[in-house]
């Protein structure tokens, strides 16, 4: 081989790397502290990042016991409370033994209306409001909730079987808009479990039902941004075959919708995902023998200062405006459909699996003028 092979040949070689090297990006964990803030032997369990809320431009995040706030990406994370004082004082002392720690911590969820810091404690039947005085946080018991209770479902078993009623249960957020709160959850039995939109007053702590729903639609919020902090969007991700004549054809209807919050019904579409150019890829499902592919987006997230908005769908993040095609910028990990919920925060797009692991897509595909 002459040398000009050989450098040409070594060049194609450095090429490829380079190649393979960009092709292998991926998103990664958010948590890079190790055991910093442990909180128990290991052999008790892996501590993680159980629910996020952008907040005043921070992040605040439930860590194990813990409640944590980064003011970067690169910045350590800084305690804020214990969530034990979410106890009355003579129940903390109690508060590392399974029992509370399953009924308050794995069901804490932070949310935010742009003015305050919430957390719905779920097993605990009550929200809070996080007061901060002084540098000290202090929660302030808004609403305990009714869950025996709820307009539109049933109070007892219909079928013999344990009665279910969970709201806030696996996709995305909640919303709060003026004195109430708006989560997805399920309700019926242990063997006719359906999904729901529910609606709860924080100033009597009454719920109703507002409406069965399919698994894959969820509550969106963007209300850490004063733009989007009183609006109720609604990510829809199914459609309907329609016959015109001998053919039919698929009717997409996934979009991002306004909903009203006193009717609950859309008022406005904010984008529709038909319009933006994803093409579904077929996957071989070895356990049932076919193919088939999901159409569902998710993790959708929006970048206020550009204009942006970032989703996931066929195991790959995306941008987009809204109204031309949108552009894949980061491979995933974990198959999309493992993702409750995305946002933005300080030029970088994160998204939540039900498996309670926060990820960070690289952003190195994405031109500045979207970050």
């Amino acid at each position: 081989m002459t040398t000009r092979w050989k450098r040409l040949t070594a060049l194609m070689l450095v090429l490829l790397t380079l190649l393979n090297a960009g092709s292998a990006l991926a998103a990664e964990e958010f948590w890079k502290w190790g055991d910093e803030f442990q909180q128990w032997e290991a052999w008790e369990g892996q501590v993680r990042v159980l629910s996020t809320q952008v907040y005043k431009d921070e992040l605040y995040f439930v860590y194990g016991r813990l409640l944590l706030k980064c003011h970067d990406p690169e910045s350590k994370p800084e305690e804020v409370m214990q969530l034990k004082k979410l106890l009355p004082e003579e129940e903390q002392p109690y508060y590392a033994e399974d029992n509370y720690y399953g009924h308050i911590v794995l069901t804490a969820y932070l949310f935010t209306d742009g003015d305050a810091l919430y957390i719905f404690a779920q097993g605990m039947h009550k929200v809070f409001r996080i007061d901060f005085v002084d540098g000290e946080a202090t929660p302030v018991l808004c609403a305990e909730l009714d869950f025996d209770d709820v307009e539109g479902v049933d109070r007892e078993s219909t079928d013999g079987s344990e009665r279910v009623f969970k709201p806030y249960y696996s996709y995305g957020r909640i919303a709060k808009i003026g004195e109430k709160i708006y989560m997805r959850g399920i309700y019926g039995t242990s063997q006719n479990t359906k999904a729901g939109f529910f609606c709860f007053s924080l100033e009597n702590g009454k719920g109703k039902l507002l409406g069965n729903v399919l698994a894959t639609t969820q509550i969106v919020s963007w209300q850490e941004n004063p733009e989007w902090a009183s609006t109720l969007l609604i990510m829809r991700n199914d459609g309907h075959w329609e016959w015109k004549g001998d053919t039919s054809y698929y009717l997409d209807e996934r979009a991002v919708l306004v909903y009203n919050p006193e009717t609950f019904e859309p008022e406005q579409t904010v984008f529709a995902f038909a319009n933006l150019g994803l093409e579904n890829q077929k996957e071989y499902d070895l356990d049932l023998g076919v193919y088939h592919y999901n159409p569902s987006c998710t993790a959708l997230a929006v970048d206020a200062e550009s204009g942006r908005f970032f989703f996931l769908h066929d195991d790959i993040a995306w941008y987009t405006d809204g109204t031309t095609t949108a552009r894949g910028f980061d491979r995933l990990p974990e198959e999309a459909y493992h993702a409750a919920y995305g946002f933005f925060w300080k030029g970088n797009y994160y998204y939540m699996t039900h498996g309670d692991t926060l990820y960070v897509c690289d952003m190195s595909r994405v031109p500045q003028s979207a970050q």
